[in-house]
């Protein structure tokens, strides 16, 4: 499993812009294409909004069609139960509900993935 410090990909403990979501997006992106699953730490996290997971997340919906594996293979840790809650009730299913019906979106396959 890798592990992914959302700090250490932006640089700063305040998560929030677009670009820096686009950074833990691409850093994501490349980990799924392996095939490898994914540990997401928001340690020494002090600010996290929507917009950020929006972009660092959420569209990862876009890129892929297998969204049960999607939720699988990538877990998130030290990061603040509101924050959590944000992201699993908000983000993620907007997300889903946004990109659902998209064409040529990527295969996800489980039986692919590796720790």
């Amino acid at each position: 499993m890798e592990i992914i410090n959302v700090k250490d990909i932006i640089g700063k403990g305040i998560a929030m812009s677009t670009e820096d979501g686009e950074k833990l997006f691409t850093s994501l992106y490349k980990l799924l294409k392996e095939h490898k699953s994914i540990k997401v730490s928001f340690a020494n996290i002090d600010i996290l909004i929507s917009h950020f997971l929006n972009e660092g997340i959420g569209k990862l919906y876009e890129k892929f069609e297998d969204w049960d594996v999607l939720d699988k293979v990538i877990e998130y840790t030290n990061i603040d139960s509101d924050d959590l809650e944000l992201l699993k009730r908000k983000v993620i299913p907007t997300a889903k509900n946004h990109f659902k019906g998209l064409e040529g979106r990527e295969k996800l396959d489980i039986s692919t993935f590796h720790d």
